[in-house]
């Protein structure tokens, strides 16, 4: 009988690219096809929210930032007292379009401002624990499903987020990471004429062909780069081809970084925004065009905001409530929690107005249609989702 350790040194003959021996599926997992993708970009460093939505309306908002206030010209007014940032024409569009729902004061409880604890925090879902699965890999393992790949994130490392004892999630850089090295037809051959075995022998050469057909797929894509370009284009037609396709992920994890912005902000700022805004726009755009727009919906964090006041450096420090955006074709746009006051802060930072755990609860609950209280407490959804 072919067994685990013989599995494990026959059958990865392509290294660690698919975790082939965890790819036994649980029992009573579920068949699914057409599964539904959350797309989740990390903006790293912690993005500075109060010039991204910005509280124009507000004259706190030009007492606090003399020098780092957006002129009010400039400034893209899609609300009474809110507007985005003028790089994010991308965002103004699919707010147009109904396909933008931004959610204010993102944050939580006694909030850390280390890069490295508050990324935990945010992926874990878990404030007050030290992490030892991501709030991702939870909704995974709670809701097996029998195919060989669920989550992949576009990385060199697998981020928290997606670590849990659940199989079939991977990272990848680049489709040719899957590419079978030769001298795997051998291997592929003993699986296929093993295939029909009763028992376990049979299982696990099925189990083996259908991770390896596709490792063959992935390697053979090529990014769709239609109106995408820099790193974060990049990342995002590499998440396109994975979502053409069609094979089934529940997952797609994306970091983009530049946004630690101590000092001479505005320009830098500027030219995130930019990219941010109008890749994510052309994302949507073919998503549509694809006919993938109804199972896909896209949601942009970062592991905290900045403080309200500027600095002496043209820049700002580490702070904590900022805002958090949703996007896809079945949001209920518009603006979701209250903006946190400008004159009420907390050693120059915003008070937290709505708990992260409540946008995790949305996407899951609505969403991915997972319990959402079993994978990260009972905190109520924001109702994001249709």
């Amino acid at each position: 009988m072919l067994n685990r350790r013989e599995f494990l040194q026959r059958g990865l003959a392509f290294g660690s690219v698919l975790a082939l021996p965890r790819l036994a599926w649980a029992e009573g997992a579920a068949k699914e096809t057409g599964a539904r993708t959350l797309v989740l970009l990390h903006l790293n460093g912690g993005n500075d929210g109060l010039n991204t939505v910005i509280p124009f309306a507000d004259p706190m908002y030009r007492i606090l930032r003399p020098g780092l206030a957006v002129d009010d010209g400039q400034i893209r007014k899609i609300d009474p007292a809110l507007g985005l940032h003028p790089a994010l024409a991308g965002f103004e569009t699919l707010w147009q379009k109904e396909r933008l729902a931004i959610v204010n004061g993102v944050g939580y409880a006694n909030p850390d401002y280390s890069h490295f604890r508050a990324t935990e925090i945010y992926y874990s879902g878990e404030p007050g624990k030290s992490p030892v699965d991501g709030w991702l890999g939870r909704a995974l393992e709670r809701s097996p499903r029998e195919k060989p790949l669920r989550a992949v994130a576009i990385a060199k490392e697998k981020p928290l987020s997606l670590a849990s004892g659940a199989p079939g999630v991977v990272s990848l850089t680049d489709f040719r990471q899957f590419a079978l090295p030769p001298g795997t037809e051998g291997t592929l051959a003993m699986y296929e004429r093993s295939k029909d075995d009763p028992g376990q022998r049979g299982a696990v050469a099925r189990r083996a062909l259908e991770a390896f057909a596709v490792a063959k797929r992935i390697a053979a894509l090529q990014p769709i780069r239609s109106g995408l370009y820099g790193p974060l284009g990049e990342d995002l037609a590499k998440a396109l081809a994975l979502l053409k396709s069609d094979l089934d992920l529940e997952v797609i994890h994306l970091s983009f970084g530049g946004f630690d912005t101590h000092a001479n902000q505005m320009g830098q700022h500027n030219q995130l925004l930019a990219q941010v805004g109008n890749n994510l726009r052309a994302f949507q755009e073919q998503l549509e065009a694809l006919g993938l727009a109804d199972r896909v919906v896209t949601t942009v964090f970062s592991e905290f905001g900045r403080r309200a006041r500027e600095n002496l450096s043209g820049g700002t420090d580490h702070g904590s409530a900022y805002p958090c955006f949703v996007i896809g074709k079945g949001v209920k746009p518009g603006m979701h929690g209250a903006q946190p006051s400008l004159e009420d802060l907390e050693n120059d930072n915003l008070k937290f107005t709505t708990d992260f755990r409540r946008l995790y609860a949305s996407l899951l609950r609505d969403f991915l249609r997972v319990d959402h209280k079993a994978v990260i407490g009972d905190f109520e959804p924001l109702g994001l989702l249709a």
